[in-house]
């Protein structure tokens, strides 16, 4: 049968870290508990020096009831990286923006609440919307700009303002028409700006909303002191929004004013630059608006600028304060807009800041774990740490688990660090206890206290009841039997370690052909079942077990593999349990291979079923028509780089010796013995010079694994094939070696 060649083999070993907290570019996870590294791909649900910064920050807030967690569900995409639900990448934790809800799928978009409602008091109007994108809708996620507000709410506000008796039927439609041209954009040229504002208005409530429109458009064009003498003219107007907006946009306004000269063409702003003066009164402004409006309209958003404010002075003990404050906002909805923009906002405006002066016990827990950090080498010192103690006055507990965490990633000294932690396993594991606990196995695991954090992990296990808990500790205990050497008790049938992920790991890297063999025919899952036969049969050939590999490969075809029905091989894909990342990867029907190869090549060898090849190898292990063959079943599957063969390092899950017998294969290997035995064939051995020589086409790098030769051996190669082996098939075939 043809075996169709496997595209975009990612290894699930290369993981890409990143330097800054705030970076989620792609990467694959890294399987371990310790880390004082940061790892923004590798995110754990215990407060750690390696998690992201925003991670660490919504457990602390999760715990005090300001934002609930709830992860996002594990996607395809997911899966294909090799995640399970931990560890995890930041962005699972963000809510899920609902335009990702329909993929893409413009048809499915619902309509918000504000554009429902707008359009509806439009056609009350006789105005026709044609479904206008907006100006502020224009921005992506996290991108800054006064153009937001121009937006579908900000459009209703001002349409609802409309329904005053005051106003005549035109006017109302002439107002409701310039704002809604207003909306596709927020820079005009003067003439065309002209011809969108209302002209010959017959009431003055009517003509000061147009003065109000007109002030908008000012301040969306950047005339700021032109949209100041505008909205000065209104603040004490005797319709009260207009009054309130107006005094809130003064506010806005100046500080517009005061930051434009300070940001560049890509929107960061340099303190330096900032207008002291405009940015004072923008200050002055916001507050006298919560002073006279404390439950207005822009309430929520004045509080929010004059952070910006905070922040743009460069005062960052009072925008710790003023985050401190919004911390304590009760939230229970995971979907909290809100309180997630301020999770970014934190990360970016303060604790990015290695300089800022934060007295929160929240934000500074965060921070010294973040300074804990070995790579950039760590700032924190025991006696910054002890300074900091007078402000946890009423969080002790949480000061106790930063000295703890400090002597234990900083100092390196586990049995301190398990003195510092409490030893009483409270009925109930907030994230800061279930902190505290973790901790304790990882101090105990560092002295190599197998039995002891064994214990501990299955004494927590029932306790675990917060999200993403449960799946950690079935990592924790995973890791523990794997370094004890009680792998078995993994895949036992009372085994509480039930993530896919986990124990797919430890039977590609560390199962014996004994426990591979006992998951293949016993397990639960049809995946594992398929992952322990393909890992079993896979290393077997590869490894010189040829007779294991006919036996094993005879139990399969005999129907074992009860799942599938007697005499058939699954054709179930399980490439994301092998380790392969964003490729589709093999299923157990290669071993079904009859030694055809690739239709179309120019240079094809024949061989039997891999069936035969095997037996032609038990027989006689350096035979040169089976070694070639093998290599010819790797070569066809794109098996040169199967992730089976990648081990992980020795801290991650995975890590320990395998406890499968033989080396690694490669096919360079092979046509080496093949060339270098006397008693191959002039077919044989010119088909291992044509295939060792191709090895290293057309970069010079070894594609076909192994230890690899130079150049002056390819170039004696190429010769050799060309002289004394020139009239084979192979020799005419190739015209360089590289």
């Amino acid at each position: 049968m043809r075996i169709a060649l496997l595209s975009s083999l990612i290894l699930a070993t290369l993981c890409t870290s990143q330097a800054q907290a705030s970076s989620d570019d792609f990467c694959a996870p890294t399987w371990k508990l310790y880390s004082h590294r940061l790892d923004g791909c590798s995110n754990l649900p215990f407060l750690s020096p390696g998690n992201d910064s925003r991670i660490n920050l919504r457990l602390l807030m999760a715990d005090q009831g300001s934002l609930a967690l709830v992860p996002r569900a594990l996607t395809k995409d997911d899966l294909s990286l090799g995640f399970g639900p931990v560890p995890f990448p930041t962005y699972r934790l963000r809510p899920l923006d609902p335009a990702d809800e329909h993929d893409g799928d413009s048809a499915k978009a619902s309509l918000s609440p504000a554009a429902t409602e707008l359009n509806s008091r439009l056609q009350a109007l006789g105005i026709s919307r044609d479904n206008q994108k907006t100006a502020g809708d224009n921005f992506i996620e996290g991108e800054g700009s006064r153009c937001r507000s121009n937006s579908d709410a900000s459009a209703l506000a001002f349409v609802a303002q409309l329904d005053n008796p005051q106003l005549s039927p035109a006017d109302r439609q002439a107002l409701a028409q310039a704002r809604i041209k207003l909306l596709g954009a927020c820079s005009w040229e003067a003439n065309p700006l002209t011809d969108l504002l209302p002209a010959n208005l017959a009431s003055a409530p009517a003509r000061d909303l147009a003065s109000y429109l007109q002030a908008s458009v000012q301040f969306y064009d950047g005339h700021f002191d032109d949209a100041t003498r505008g909205f000065t003219s209104l603040k004490d107007n005797a319709l009260p929004w207009l009054a309130e907006t107006a005094t809130y946009m003064l506010a806005r306004t100046a500080l517009n004013q005061a930051q434009q000269s300070a940001l560049d063409e890509w929107g960061t702003v340099n303190l330096k630059l900032v207008d002291k003066s405009a940015l004072q009164q923008a200050g002055a402004g916001f507050d006298a608006y919560l002073k006279t409006y404390p439950q207005g309209l822009y309430a929520v958003s004045a509080k929010g600028l004059i952070r910006r404010v905070h922040w743009l002075q460069g005062d960052t003990r009072t925008l710790a304060d003023d985050y401190g404050q919004q911390l304590t906002r009760r939230s229970d909805n995971s979907d909290d807009k809100r309180q997630d923009d301020l999770v970014a906002e934190i990360d970016y405006k303060l604790l990015d800041n290695p300089d800022a002066d934060i007295r929160v016990p929240l934000l500074l827990a965060v921070r010294d774990l973040m300074d804990m950090r070995k790579d950039p080498s760590s700032r924190l010192t025991r006696e910054a740490l002890t300074q900091h103690k007078a402000l946890f006055s009423e969080q002790p507990a949480l000061y106790d688990y930063l000295q703890a965490a400090f002597i234990l990633f900083v100092e390196q000294q586990p049995a301190t660090a398990l003195k510092q932690l409490p030893t009483q396993i409270p009925a109930q594991l907030d994230y800061l206890a279930f902190s505290q606990q973790t901790l304790r196995g990882l101090a105990m695991q560092a002295q190599q206290d197998w039995k002891g954090a064994t214990q501990l992990w299955l004494q927590l296990l029932p306790l675990a009841k917060q999200p993403l808990q449960r799946e950690q500790l079935e990592l924790a205990l995973a890791y523990t039997y794997e370094r004890s050497g009680q792998l078995a008790k993994v895949f036992a049938a009372d085994s509480p370690i039930e993530s896919a992920q986990v124990r797919a790991i430890l039977l590609r890297h560390v199962a014996s052909p004994e426990l591979l063999r006992q998951q293949a025919r016993q397990a639960d899952s049809l995946e594992e079942r398929n992952t322990a036969y393909f890992v079993l049969l896979y290393k077997s050939l590869t490894r010189g077990r040829y007779a294991a590999f006919t036996e094993d490969l005879h139990s399969v075809n005999q129907g074992l593999d009860t799942s599938q029905g007697k005499g058939v091989l699954s054709n179930d894909n399980i490439g994301n349990y092998l380790g392969y990342i964003y490729a589709d990867g093999p299923s157990l029907q290669v071993f079904n291979w009859n030694g055809q190869g690739e239709a179309g090549e120019s240079a094809n060898y024949t061989c039997p079923g891999i069936a035969e090849t095997a037996a032609t190898l038990q027989k006689n292990p350096k035979s040169p028509s089976g070694l070639l063959c093998l290599a010819e079943f790797i070569r066809l599957n794109n098996f040169d780089q199967m992730p089976l063969d990648t081990k992980p390092e020795a801290d991650r899950l995975g890590g320990t010796p395998d406890q499968f017998p033989g080396s690694t294969y490669s096919r360079l290997d092979s046509y080496q013995q093949v060339i270098d035995n006397p008693k191959a064939s002039r077919d044989e051995r010119a088909f291992a010079l044509y295939r060792g020589i191709y090895c290293y086409a057309s970069s010079g790098n070894n594609r076909c694994g192994g230890k690899g030769v130079e150049p002056d051996v390819r170039k004696a190669w190429f010769r050799q094939l060309k002289t004394k082996l020139g009239d084979t098939q192979w020799a005419q075939s190739l015209r360089y070696y590289w």
